[in-house]
């Protein structure tokens, strides 16, 4: 029996308590996971630093809060003192958001502040009172209160005297507030500009730093709030997704276990291991993992447990680390299992969604944000991890098991249940070398055993909380109707 329909929230994210609603002293990204780390959005009426080297997204995000806002109905203003305003507005269409269109409409203008040499003059300050006073027309045009400055680090070369720049940029600073504008400024960390002029330290209200971390060839991009006056925020540091799908933040947060109980169960899709489980399979919001050798069956006990999943009408995302689509579902038809009738691209009931990710693309923060994102996109209510172990690294074993405890306890508090399936190495005695087993709920292992000359498949229910398990290890067979587990005595 399928659960009720939940709605989707965009702005709960998965694993997360409901979002703080932004009050008048806060101004929405739009990016629903920083505005939970900044607890409503950024200050109203400010400027927020954004500091990072190249590639971390700056840029990305400064866009994202502009035009989030647009589409808010908030007219906004854009300022570059780097790239030109073709190159942005192509960058903000490239995230999805139509900011010419807004253009066009009135709804925004994007103001070209590069430096031009003739207009320097050697040995002295550049006044920034014309720079104000364009600043200060556009927003009175359409009565504006958003503001973006991106690469205002792009200034510094208009100045020789570091004091004359400090002191004009405190200007600038102070006329943001004076003109009530939610600002997001982003500057570079090449030359340590934003320190050198005290942009952390005394001027900006809040300070938002972008990293890149590179971890065995591969890179993790993170974000963490220095400081935020007049509130409060999250204060760890945040891994982050920023590909053509936009900017997705999620952190786990939370210091308790939570969770429902619910007492009804899914159907396996195999009889025979229902039967060991007490008649039938494992609770809704359940972690179950499958483990097993090579050559076992795990991605086509994976399959019935979805085939069933979906004759029932339940919800089911199946994301794939080592096979892609078409692969598993012409496998898995030799076994008797047609997956077809459940995927609306081929006319069926749409209530399998399968997603191929490249395990050895990224790193694990970046596959649990992923997962997450597919989680909170598809609103499922089983996810299939096939297999969970090809996240592995051999480099960093700990991190793996805290991804899968983290995502674990994700898919709990949200109801969803979980089914991951995991490769025993031949030489692992069938012991798991992810080392997760406490974290799930229900471990069924699966094993080869060659003896007169025939290939003897076997399970055994390790462990099954709440549930009657049977204690015998049981011979199955993938046939070309199903799986069949031969019943003891």
């Amino acid at each position: 029996m399928a659960q009720e329909e939940k709605p989707a929230d965009p702005e709960v994210l998965p694993g997360q308590a409901a979002q703080p609603r932004p009050d008048a002293g806060t101004t929405p990204t739009g990016i629903a996971g920083l505005d939970f780390v900044l607890e409503g959005g950024l200050p109203r009426g400010q400027p927020t630093l954004m500091r990072g080297g190249p590639g971390t997204g700056k840029t990305a995000i400064a866009l994202t809060f502009l035009c989030r806002g647009l589409a808010r109905g908030e007219p906004g203003v854009l300022v570059t003192f780097d790239e030109g305003p073709e190159a942005l507005i192509r960058h903000a269409e490239s995230l999805g958001f139509p900011l010419g269109e807004h253009i066009d409409a009135g709804q925004a203008r994007v103001l070209d502040m590069r430096p031009s040499r003739a207009d320097l003059v050697a040995g002295e300050i550049v006044e920034l009172t014309a720079v104000l006073a364009r600043l200060g027309h556009a927003l009175d045009q359409l009565d504006a209160h958003l503001l973006v400055i991106d690469a205002i680090d792009g200034m510094e070369e208009s100045f020789d005297a570091q004091t004359g720049l400090r002191a004009e940029l405190t200007r600038v600073f102070d006329w943001i507030r004076e003109r009530d504008a939610t600002t997001v400024i982003t500057s570079g960390e090449q030359t340590d500009f934003s320190r050198r002029y005290g942009l952390e330290e005394y001027i900006a209200d809040c300070v938002i730093l972008l990293s890149q971390e590179i971890e065995h060839r591969r890179m993790t991009r993170l974000l963490r709030i220095l400081k935020r006056r007049g509130g409060g925020h999250g204060t760890n540091e945040f891994p982050f997704l920023l590909d053509e799908e936009g900017i997705f933040i999620a952190p786990v947060t939370g210091t308790r276990l939570e969770g429902g109980a619910p007492t009804d169960r899914h159907s396996t899709g195999v009889s025979g291991l229902d039967a060991m489980m007490g008649g039938a399979g494992p609770y809704r919001g359940s972690a179950l993992m499958l483990s097993g050798q090579s050559g076992t069956g795990k991605t086509t006990f994976a399959a019935a447990f979805a085939d069933a999943a979906c004759r029932a009408g339940d919800q089911v995302l199946y994301l794939s680390f080592e096979e892609a689509t078409k692969e598993i579902l012409r496998n898995q038809r030799a076994a008797g299992i047609d997956l077809l009738e459940h995927l609306a691209e081929e006319g069926g009931s749409g209530r399998l969604i399968f997603h191929p990710l490249l395990a050895v693309q990224l790193g694990w923060e970046a596959h649990l944000l992923r997962v997450m994102r597919s989680v909170q996109t598809s609103q499922p209510d089983i996810v299939i991890l096939d297999p969970a172990s090809a996240l592995a690294d051999r480099h960093s074993v700990q991190y793996g098991k805290e991804m899968l405890l983290r995502l674990f306890y994700m898919l709990k508090r949200e109801g969803v249940t979980a089914f991951a399936t995991e490769l025993l190495p031949d030489y692992s005695d069938g012991m798991s070398t992810m080392d997760v087993s406490s974290i799930v709920d229900t471990w069924i292992k699966l094993r080869r055993d060659e003896r007169g000359g025939q290939l003897h498949r076997l399970l055994n229910v390790v462990k099954a909380r709440g549930l009657p398990t049977s204690e015998r290890i049981q011979e199955f067979y993938i046939r070309k109707d199903g799986i069949h587990v031969q019943e003891g005595p």
